[in-house]
C-alpha cells in the first residue's frame, strides 16, 4: 500500500511539472555562504545535454559593486581543465546542498585555472521585479569591470585568490602600509557573438558592444514561434540564444539559463548591453564545439527554435518570457553593380542596435561585392515602412567616393537613427528596403564658371545665366539656366545669384533660414530627409534684400518691418530669421561640387 502511495506522488508529481513547467529552485543567500563549501554547477558543453561540472567556495566579496556581493569559485570537471573559463558559460547555475547561489558570470583571461565570479541569485532576481513592475529603463554603464580595493575583505578571501595569481598590485597603495595593497579586475565572460554572411571588416563596429564576435556558419530558426514539444528540456543550465540579426546575414549572442519559474526566465548573470527594457528574441540554442584558448575558450554554437522574447537586459541579467514573441524589422538590401545581390533579413526593433545592424550589413553587401578603393559612384533608394504612414518615408540621392570609407551609408543611417530616436512620437519601423546602384566612374562635375545675359535687370525680366561645368577628365560644357527676376525688387537694389552644390546649399540654407532644422512635428521631419537637396542637381539660388521668419517649423517669408518688430519683441520661442531666396533646380547627370556666385543689380531703365 505504502509504494502504491510512493508510485502515485511522483505520477502526480511528473504531470505537474510536465504540465506547468515549473523549474524553480530553493535559493541560498550569500551570508549563509563560506570558504571551502562545495557543490556544482550546470551547463552544455557538447549538443544539448546539460552537464555538471564541480565548484568549490573561494570566498564572498562583500558590497562588491551597487550593494551587490560577489562570490568567488574554482570549477572543475568536465573539459575546464583544459579550457578554463568558456565564453557561453554565462549564466550556468551554482548550487549548493541542492540549493541556487547563483550564475557564472565573471572572470579573468589568461588563466589558467577556472576561477569565475558568480552573480548571486537574490542580484538577478531583482530584474525579475523591475520587468513585472515595468520600470524605466537603467543607464549602461560604460565600463563592466568590477575593480576595487581589496582591503575591507576578509584576509582568507585574500589569500585564496594569492594562491592562484588572481591579484594585481594596486600601484595607489605602494607607499602606503597597507596590508592589502592588491587589486582585482572581474570582468563579465565574453559573450559570444556568433556571426554568419558577414565580412570581419564590418564586424568592427560592433565589437565594442559584444566581448567576442565568431565566425560560425549558423542553422537558420525555422521562424515557426509554435511552442516546441520538448520545452521542458529548457532549463536552468541549456543554452539561449539572443538572435539579433537572422536571414542571409545572421548573429546571436550566446549564454546559459540560470532560472526558470514557469515561463519566466533568467540568464547571463550579466548584461548583453545593459538595454535596460528591451525586445529580442529568445531561442533555443545547440553547441557544436567548444574552441579552447588560452586567452578565452569560447562555445561554438547556432540557435535552434526561437521560444520567446528578453524583455529585460541589466547589470545582474537579462529576463525573459517564454510564448512571447517579438517582431523583428524585415530588411532587404539590392546592390546593382559589378554583381547583382539581394540580401533579405530581420532585424530587432531597437533604439541602439537597428541602426548600428542596418550599418553593418550595408557595409557587409558592398564589401562583399565592390571594390573598396578607387572612384566611384553610388546612388541610393532608401524606404522606409512606419506604422500609421500609408506611404514609406522615402530618400533618394547619389554620392562619389574613392576612398574605403563608404561614405554614402550615413546617409542611410541617419534617417533611421533619427525617426527611432525622435521627440515628437514613438515610431515602430515595419519595414527597411535599400537598392544600390554603382558604377565605377567618376561622374564629378565642377562648377568652373557662370555667365549671366545682363548685370543691369528690370523687375519681371528674365535672365539667362550660363552654367560652365567641367566634369572629371573630360572637356568643358555648360548648362543654359532661365531665371526670372521677382515683380516686387526695389529699383536701386541689389541681387545675389548663386550657383553651387548640395552640400553649400544646405551651408547657405542653416545661415539664411535656421529654422528649417529645427522641425516641430514628425512630419516635417519626415520631410526634411525626402525633400533633402540631390547632389546631381545644380542649384540656383536669388538672394533677395526680404526678411521674414520660420515659426515652429513654418516658413513666412517678406513680412512687413512692423510686423517683424513685433515678432521679434515676442516672449516666446520657436522664431527664427528667415532671409527670402528663390531656388531652382536643373537634374544633371554628374554629381556636382563647387560654387559660383555673382551681383544683378535692379535699374527700372534697363
Amino acid at each position: 500500500m505504502k509504494n502504491t502511495k510512493k508510485i502515485l506522488f511522483i505520477c502526480c508529481a511528473v504531470l505537474m511539472l510536465s504540465s506547468h513547467l515549473i523549474f524553480a529552485w530553493e535559493t541560498m543567500d550569500t551570508d549563509e555562504i563560506t570558504p571551502g563549501m562545495k557543490g556544482y554547477g550546470r551547463t552544455v558543453f557538447s549538443g544539448k545535454q546539460i552537464e555538471s561540472f564541480d565548484i568549490e567556495v573561494l570566498g564572498v566579496l562583500k558590497n562588491w559593486e551597487a550593494r551587490t556581493d560577489m562570490i568567488l569559485v574554482k570549477m572543475t570537471g568536465g573539459p575546464l581543465e583544459k579550457t578554463g573559463i568558456i565564453s557561453g558559460m554565462s549564466g550556468s547555475p551554482v548550487y549548493i546542498d541542492g540549493k541556487l547561489i547563483g550564475a557564472v558570470s565573471h572572470g579573468w583571461s589568461y588563466s589558467k585555472d577556472a576561477i569565475a565570479g558568480v552573480t548571486p541569485i537574490r542580484a538577478m532576481m531583482e530584474v525579475l521585479k523591475i520587468d513585472s513592475q515595468n520600470r524605466n529603463s537603467i543607464p549602461a554603464d560604460k565600463d563592466n569591470t568590477w575593480s576595487a580595493s581589496l582591503n575591507s575583505q576578509d584576509p582568507d578571501v585574500i589569500a585564496r585568490l594569492k594562491s592562484y595569481g588572481s591579484l594585481h598590485e594596486d600601484d595607489m597603495f605602494e607607499s602606503t602600509n597597507s596590508p592589502h595593497p592588491f587589486m582585482l579586475d572581474l570582468i563579465p565572460i565574453q559573450t559570444p557573438l556568433i556571426v554568419s554572411g558577414f565580412d570581419y571588416k564590418s564586424l568592427t563596429r560592433i565589437s565594442p558592444l559584444f566581448g567576442k564576435i565568431e565566425r560560425f556558419s549558423l542553422h537558420s530558426s525555422s521562424g515557426n514561434n509554435d511552442v516546441p514539444a520538448d520545452l521542458q528540456d529548457f532549463m536552468p543550465g541549456s543554452s539561449v540564444a539572443v538572435e539579433i540579426i537572422r536571414g542571409d546575414l545572421s548573429a546571436s549572442a550566446i549564454g546559459t539559463v540560470t532560472y526558470r519559474d514557469g515561463n519566466d526566465i533568467l540568464a547571463f548573470g550579466h548584461p548583453i548591453i545593459q538595454l535596460g527594457n528591451t525586445d529580442l528574441p529568445m531561442a533555443t540554442a545547440e553547441v557544436h564545439t567548444i574552441l579552447a584558448s588560452q586567452a578565452s575558450s569560447t562555445k561554438m554554437a547556432s540557435p535552434v527554435k526561437i521560444i520567446g522574447r528578453i524583455t529585460q537586459d541589466r547589470r545582474s541579467a537579462i529576463a525573459g518570457k517564454i510564448g512571447e514573441y517579438t517582431q523583428m524589422i524585415p530588411c532587404q538590401i539590392e546592390v546593382q553593380g559589378s554583381l547583382n545581390v539581394t540580401y533579405n533579413f530581420e532585424v530587432v526593433h531597437d533604439k541602439i542596435l537597428t541602426p548600428l545592424l542596418v550599418q553593418m550589413a550595408v557595409e557587409n553587401t558592398l564589401l562583399a561585392t565592390e571594390k573598396t578603393i578607387g572612384d566611384k559612384s553610388i546612388a541610393l533608394k532608401l524606404d522606409i515602412g512606419v506604422a500609421g504612414r500609408e506611404e514609406p518615408v522615402s530618400i533618394e540621392n547619389e554620392f562619389s567616393d574613392s576612398g574605403p570609407s563608404w561614405l554614402p551609408i550615413y546617409n542611410v543611417i541617419e534617417p533611421i537613427t533619427v525617426l527611432l530616436n525622435n521627440k515628437f512620437k514613438t515610431t515602430k519601423i515595419e519595414s527597411i528596403k535599400l537598392v544600390i546602384n554603382i558604377s565605377g566612374q567618376n561622374r564629378i562635375a565642377f562648377i568652373d564658371n557662370i555667365r549671366v545675359s545682363k548685370k543691369l535687370v528690370s523687375p519681371g525680366e528674365e535672365v539667362l545665366i550660363d552654367v560652365r561645368l567641367r566634369p572629371y577628365t573630360r572637356g568643358h560644357t555648360s548648362i543654359p539656366v532661365k531665371i526670372k527676376i521677382p515683380d516686387d525688387v526695389a529699383s536701386g537694389s541689389r541681387i545675389q545669384i548663386i550657383v553651387c552644390d548640395a552640400l553649400n546649399s544646405k551651408m547657405l540654407e542653416m545661415a539664411s533660414a535656421p529654422g528649417h532644422f529645427s522641425p516641430s512635428s514628425f512630419e516635417q521631419l519626415v520631410h526634411h530627409f525626402e525633400d533633402g537637396e540631390r547632389n546631381n542637381n545644380i542649384i540656383v539660388k536669388i538672394l533677395l534684400n526680404k526678411k521674414g521668419l520660420t515659426y515652429m517649423g513654418e516658413d513666412f517669408p517678406s513680412l512687413p518691418n512692423s510686423f517683424l518688430n513685433i515678432m521679434s519683441m515676442s516672449n516666446q520661442s520657436g522664431i527664427t530669421p528667415l532671409w527670402s531666396e528663390i531656388v531652382k533646380r536643373i537634374p544633371t547627370e554628374w554629381l556636382i561640387n563647387g560654387k559660383q556666385t555673382i551681383n544683378l543689380f535692379v535699374d527700372e531703365k534697363s
